[in-house]
């Protein structure tokens, strides 16, 4: 009986935090924020507070964790918009499982519902294939919320990113890599769904993935589009209907 009841209570402590290390200290000059998630599971996030209204948010790629956002999050000057970054469910020092794709939507609602109660009226998302994939169905009616993808899925696990696409696509902007072929599908089939020109939905050379885009050769076509996203959503009014 001690036994079973042991083992149940390991089970239990394995859903809502997944094995790995232990929690890391803030990036510098970020605040360690946990946001309870609908079912009471924590999840992990930092925030880099700088402009009070406009906040960008980083989303990461399956089976990695908000880590790999630090680094571009904390680059900013005093007045530049303030950077927040999320370990997805089940994912880094976020609870639950990291499988349960359907419940990732409304963690990052919650969260933005978050971000709103701190005064942020301007956001815009910054994802990386399941991140992205995950933006497009947050910003599907969050008229407020601008996208850019990197390597963003149209379908993951489930997750279909075409219809989101149809309804926010005056608020999107795509990037892929040409021999990426999935992504590269994925751009294809989203650019079409959202009616995206060829400004907004960018194809690139080389294989490059997600995050790495900002790297090498692609770093400075990547980043223009990043930049351009970012003024449309800069401009637009802050009162929106939500």
């Amino acid at each position: 009986m001690f036994l079973l009841l042991g083992a149940i209570a390991l089970g239990a402590a394995c859903l809502d935090l997944p094995d790995r290390s232990p929690r890391e200290d803030a990036a510098p000059g970020a605040e360690v924020i946990t946001v309870r998630a609908a079912d009471a599971r924590p999840l992990d996030a930092r925030l880099w507070p700088r402009d009070p209204a406009r906040l960008v948010i980083y989303l990461h790629e399956y089976q990695r964790t908000q880590r790999d956002w630090w680094e571009e999050a904390s680059r900013g000057r005093p007045n530049d918009p303030s950077a927040m970054t999320l370990d997805l469910r089940g994912h880094g020092d976020s609870g639950g499982d990291h499988q349960d794709f359907d419940l990732m939507e409304d963690d990052v609602r919650t969260v933005v519902a978050y971000a709103r109660g701190r005064g942020y009226q301007r956001i815009v998302m910054v994802g990386a294939g399941l991140g992205g994939t995950v933006g497009l169905l947050v910003a599907r009616d969050e008229p407020a919320i601008t996208v850019v993808g990197l390597s963003a899925a149209s379908d993951f696990a489930g997750l279909d990113a075409l219809e989101a696409s149809k309804a926010a696509g005056p608020r999107l902007a795509m990037v892929a890599a040409r021999e990426d072929l999935s992504a590269r599908e994925s751009l294809e089939q989203i650019a079409r769904a959202a009616g995206l020109d060829g400004t907004r939905a960018l194809l690139l050379p080389g294989r490059a993935h997600g995050r790495t885009l900002l790297n090498a050769d692609s770093e400075d076509a990547t980043r223009r589009l990043m930049r351009d996203a970012f003024d449309r959503a800069w401009r637009q009014p802050a009162n929106v209907n939500r």
